[in-house]
């Protein structure tokens, strides 16, 4: 069983580390928490927030993450109108995300939770239907892609964007176990906003990630001990790292 002196540093935004921290500190974890990101909302032009408040003219809706969740709603001001839309949500907590603001999810994607996945989970053939991927900025471009090869008519909106925290505070501890990371991102503002002990960090802890893609980024930046999760999710976090302790 593992021990207090475990620690686990959370990189995720501050308002989406907290069931990961009760999960890991009930398994005899000590969660540290270090947001490495921050989601800010974006102000959408007159065109794209037209679009959003009229999202029922299109016959799939996909959201991408609880934050497009969360973010869209505000913008809509929870003024929802759909009927016969498709809504499709990257994962189980997307899905909650979207019945707390009173939407139904017409398909959920299924682990690991991914684009991947979710492609696997729709028709082959979209000739004649159209899309609109609520998303953050600057994020994974293969699923609009992919569902155009598909015949799909496909618009996105970012509404929020992620950003690195203004406030940057030493981590006044030893290297960490583990380090958990969602994102390339939360790996980049990680090593600017710990530039001076990363030396030392990268080559200590275990960096425990969502996907070969984040895999081979920390690995490119000189991360020597990396382990993937077996899917995108909290669960699958605390999983991998339960697995990795019981081995050492």
């Amino acid at each position: 069983m593992p021990n207090n002196a475990k620690t686990v540093l959370i990189t995720r935004p501050e308002h989406q580390s907290a069931n990961l921290g009760a999960m890991l500190s009930a398994e005899g974890f000590s969660p540290v928490f270090y947001p490495t990101i921050d989601i800010q909302p974006i102000d959408l032009s007159p065109s794209a927030l037209k679009k959003l408040q009229r999202c029922a003219d299109y016959d799939y809706l996909i959201f991408v993450s609880t934050n497009a969740v969360i973010q869209a709603d505000n913008l809509v001001k929870n003024q929802w109108t759909l009927t016969d839309n498709t809504v499709v949500a990257i994962g189980p907590k997307t899905a909650e995300a979207l019945k707390k603001v009173g939407l139904k999810p017409t398909i959920v994607c299924d682990k690991p939770f991914n684009s991947e996945r979710l492609l696997n989970q729709l028709p082959d053939t979209l000739k004649q239907t159209t899309c609109l991927i609520i998303k953050g900025q600057a994020g994974r471009t293969l699923l609009a892609e992919q569902l155009r090869q598909r015949g799909m008519s496909v618009e996105s909106i970012d509404v929020y964007k992620r950003a690195q925290p203004s406030a940057q505070p030493r981590l006044d501890i030893e290297p960490p176990t583990f380090i958990t990371l969602t994102s390339q991102l939360a790996l980049d503002n990680l090593f600017q906003m710990l530039l001076p002990e990363m030396a030392h960090i990268k080559h200590q802890s275990i960096f425990v990630v969502f996907s070969q893609r984040i895999a081979q980024h920390a690995k490119n930046l000189g991360c020597q001990q990396i382990i993937i999760s077996h899917e995108a999710s909290d669960s699958g976090l605390v999983s991998a790292i339960m697995q990795t302790s019981t081995h050492e």
